[in-house]
């Protein structure tokens, strides 16, 4: 590192840079599309105002602290001040179709655990919306109880159950009808905490998908 004032500011430069953009990569941190360029217009003007003060203040080596100081302060701004989530509730609801489910695309059966787990478990929920989803639910469910394979049925069953325990219609009896199936044929139950940790696998699969029903469905089974 070079004693002068202009390699140091070059060298501080990087690495503010570098605490920048890595802030703007972290998963839980959200920064607005200015971070950077504010965290180096607060830095470059903290620089300007030491060089006009006595000799003592024009050390370089005090000009790190302070501009370190400048980028921590700004960056726990944009942590605490990050926007909540666009997957809400009311946005899944909005994605509902005549039917009941939530899209009409063929991996529509495999996600409508998530979306019935997720409403049931949100008191802000429309109680309308959820009971539409247990329907598309029942409406599939075969003769012997279970649905098309162990996988969806696992799942569905795992959702029934927590509809069943806030009281939607028909829930009840289906879920007791699915375990029956579950348990003839040797199939595991999945837990509620199973079916979080499949949508979690799920997501990244799903997350920049444009069909909002399903990312949608899974992202708020998966944040449980």
């Amino acid at each position: 590192m070079s004693n002068g004032d202009g390699g140091v500011g070059r060298t501080l430069d990087e690495e503010l840079m570098a605490f920048a953009d890595a802030l703007r990569a972290a998963p839980t941190v959200r920064t607005s599309e200015d971070f950077t360029a504010s965290v180096m217009a607060a830095v470059h003007a903290e620089r300007s105002r030491m060089r006009s003060r006595p000799p003592i203040w024009r050390s370089p080596w005090l000009g790190v602290p302070i501009a370190a100081c400048f980028a921590l302060l700004l960056a726990l701004g944009s942590v605490f001040n990050r926007p909540s989530s666009t997957w809400t509730s009311a946005r899944l609801a909005a994605c509902q179709q005549t039917d009941g489910t939530f899209s009409s695309s063929s991996a529509a059966p495999y996600v409508q655990a998530f979306a019935v787990a997720a409403l049931a478990a949100d008191p802000s929920a429309a109680m309308d919306t959820l009971k539409a989803a247990v329907t598309a639910i029942v409406r599939d469910q075969t003769a012997e109880g279970g649905w098309a394979n162990a996988a969806l049925s696992v799942r569905n069953v795992a959702a029934l159950h927590e509809a069943a325990a806030v009281g939607v219609d028909g829930a009840q009896r289906a879920y007791r009808r699915g375990l029956r199936y579950l348990r003839l044929n040797g199939i595991r139950e999945m837990s509620p905490a199973d079916l979080v940790r499949a949508a979690q696998a799920m997501r990244a699969r799903l997350e920049g998908s444009s069909d909002c029903g399903l990312a949608c469905s899974v992202a708020l089974c998966a944040a449980r």
